[in-house]
């Protein structure tokens, strides 16, 4: 399982929680859609996320980590996965088909739906949340994508994949 998030902007408590979700999960990474603003104290942390570079990720904060990329694709569970944080690339910069995840940020406010066999995901904020959900990320699993609240755990929505 891989938790998902956007949107840390450094700040530590919202680190905590996804430290948090990621014990609970028992997750094996951590996809970040933008906007980590790393505090250097927690290098090893920020160094761990599978992330792409936010709107407000400046390369001076990443000090001895790789400044992360514009967009990612890869790999998971045999779905192609595209991330981005969607302030400057959104899902008509990419070839979408079938099958595919494409995950965003920037907005804050979690969103999850399947169109045309594609899935979109945006998992909301940890620390600056713009909904009434509150902190919030998602869980990217065999089965599904599941949006969740960061404070207990509790499903916002779900999306189960179809077994081919």
């Amino acid at each position: 399982m891989y938790i998902i998030t956007s949107d840390i902007h450094g700040s530590y408590d919202g680190m905590k929680l996804i430290e948090s979700a990621c014990s609970h999960f028992q997750s094996e990474g951590i996809i970040s859609a933008g906007d980590q603003c790393p505090d250097p104290m927690y290098e090893s942390f920020y160094s761990s996320l599978i992330a792409v570079r936010g709107n407000c990720d400046r390369f001076y904060e990443y000090m001895n980590m790789p400044f992360p990329p514009l967009s990612r694709e890869m790999k998971i569970y045999g779905h192609r996965v595209i991330v981005t944080h969607s302030d400057r690339l959104s899902s008509s910069d990419f070839p979408l088909s079938s099958g595919d995840i494409f995950i965003s940020g920037h907005t804050h406010v979690p969103m999850l739906y399947e169109e045309d066999g594609v899935v979109f995901c945006n998992p909301g904020s940890p620390s600056r949340p713009r909904s009434s959900e509150g902190p919030t990320a998602a869980v990217l699993s065999e089965d599904g994508l599941t949006l969740f609240s960061l404070l207990d755990f509790s499903t916002l929505k779900a999306i189960r994949f179809s077994r081919s």
